[in-house]
């Protein structure tokens, strides 16, 4: 992993869409000030937990194929704080020499990924701390896990 001190930039202070999008789909790495201002949220539209859920069922069900049909590395950009399970998870349950790189800009998700992502013996898991906005920074640092020359699966959910 690079980049910052893990902590380094989280203000608690203020609600984060990547702590709120955790209390949606109903998980502990969030705070009272994301759960109030995803209250606030449902308000305007209730359906926001289950679009949550939706998306990260998306996600599993396209891991699963693509690793059932060969696939054996992903590259997952804006990734998220980890839950479970995650698409590394989900990856190399079906084959567990999948490589998986994570990527995103968050300092959250630099602290969580550091504590929860661990992956098969056979495969690779790695996350890079980098913004999906600097795609050259991204793909330097994925061809250091990734290969290039064989097909990635590219995950921007």
């Amino acid at each position: 992993m690079t980049g910052q001190h893990p902590t380094a930039g989280i203000d608690t202070s203020k609600p984060h869409p990547a702590r709120m999008y955790d209390w949606y789909l109903g998980g502990k790495d969030n705070y009272p000030v994301d759960e109030a201002m995803g209250r606030q949220m449902l308000t305007l539209d209730p359906r926001v937990p289950v679009m949550a859920r939706v998306n990260r069922a998306f996600m599993h069900r396209a891991t699963r194929w693509l690793a059932a049909h060969g696939t054996r590395q992903f590259l997952d950009v804006g990734t998220g704080i980890p839950t479970e399970p995650n698409l590394h998870q989900v990856a190399q349950e079906t084959a567990p020499d999948a490589r998986v790189v994570y990527c995103d800009n968050d300092p959250i998700v630099l602290a969580h990924a550091e504590a929860l992502l661990r992956g098969t013996p056979e495969g690779k898991t790695e996350y890079l701390q980098a913004d999906v906005r600097d795609p050259d920074a991204v793909l330097e640092g994925a061809q250091k896990v990734l290969d290039f020359d064989r097909p990635i699966a590219l995950s921007l959910v």
